[in-house]
């Protein structure tokens, strides 16, 4: 036990729990949304990929690209999907207004990730 907690013995020999509760706090402001990495990504005519990164405009810290990993395992490719193509964004997925084709047309984009051991 941490030298800073204390133990009551209480009397015929209860010992008290000490019991830590998470609470998850969202900190996502009204009329907002939240978007996260590893959220699917589904396109008008079903699921294209899963959200890499982000694009975030220096100028005013607002998120303008969503990176998405898109492809199978052997043949993946990083595209940059504007925020504008966004239809809705659900609890774990965000939906397109693009369909497969759309999003597989677009070019892919070199990211140079550093990967830290």
């Amino acid at each position: 036990m941490p030298p800073d907690e204390e133990e009551y013995l209480l009397w015929p020999y209860v010992v008290l729990e000490t019991r830590t509760v998470l609470a998850e706090c969202k900190r996502i402001p009204p009329h907002e949304l939240a978007v996260r990495r590893g959220a699917q990504v589904e396109a008008t005519d079903g699921r294209v990929g899963t959200i890499d990164e982000f694009l975030v405009d220096p100028q005013n810290g607002h998120i303008t690209h969503l990176m998405l990993r898109e492809g199978h395992l052997w043949d993946k490719k990083d595209v940059a999907i504007p925020v504008s193509e966004i239809e809705h964004i659900g609890e774990h997925t965000v939906y397109l207004k693009l369909g497969k084709q759309a999003v597989q047309a677009l070019p892919a984009i070199p990211v140079h990730r550093h990967y830290f051991i």
